[in-house]
């Protein structure tokens, strides 16, 4: 076994046929649920060198659907990490709709498409949002017309702004810290992300 490649999912321990893999628990970080001035969060933290696991994020989707359902929320939103692997389709399992946020780069570009090739594969409606889409227009043009042709609409673009930076250092969102142009952007791509969701 590779423990570099191993994410822990436990697939090979259930179709090893000589029963010969065992994963013993471990504890690799700590799951909370918090109250923020916008409503619940349920989030973890790993501990010292511990890796992001699909078998995380499902733990933290099914707390978070169960207190959703307990206190009648009609909306759960989940943030997934970048990438295709386990803990990404964790994440989009069982998902309405996927917004995918990308920037305009080569990588975000390779990324973004393969984000599309996975949700298209579960048939999960898509969005796109490209972040920071003023640093690079072409690529950013790039990447809608690609997006366009897997069939994904571009519900977004927000704007580079040092506003992010400063929202960060204040523990505030960036919506909050400033009335500018970034926040209209966010809104607008609110907008789009609710009506999309009927």
């Amino acid at each position: 076994m590779d423990p570099i490649s191993c994410e822990g999912c436990g697939l090979c321990s259930r179709l090893c046929p000589e029963r010969a893999i065992r994963f013993e628990p471990v504890v690799s970080g700590q799951w909370f649920l918090s109250t923020t001035p916008h409503g619940p969060l349920v989030h973890a933290r790993l501990g010292i060198a511990q890796a992001n696991s699909g078998k995380l994020v499902s733990l933290l989707r099914r707390e978070a659907r169960a207190m959703a359902e307990k206190e009648q929320f009609p909306l759960m939103i989940v943030d997934g990490s970048p990438g295709i692997g386990c803990p990404v389709i964790a994440s989009v399992t069982g998902a309405d709709l996927v917004v995918a946020v990308t920037e305009p780069s080569c990588s975000g570009l390779h990324d973004v498409r393969r984000v599309m090739e996975l949700t298209g594969h579960f048939g999960i409606p898509t969005l796109l949002c490209i972040n920071k889409w003023d640093i690079h227009r072409e690529m950013t043009e790039q990447i809608v017309q690609e997006a366009a042709q897997h069939g994904v609409r571009t519900a977004g673009r927000v704007r580079y702004d040092a506003a992010v930076t400063r929202a960060q250092i204040m523990k505030t969102s960036v919506v909050e810290y400033t009335g500018g142009a970034i926040a209209g952007d966010i809104a607008a791509l609110w907008r789009n992300i609710v009506y999309a969701l009927g």
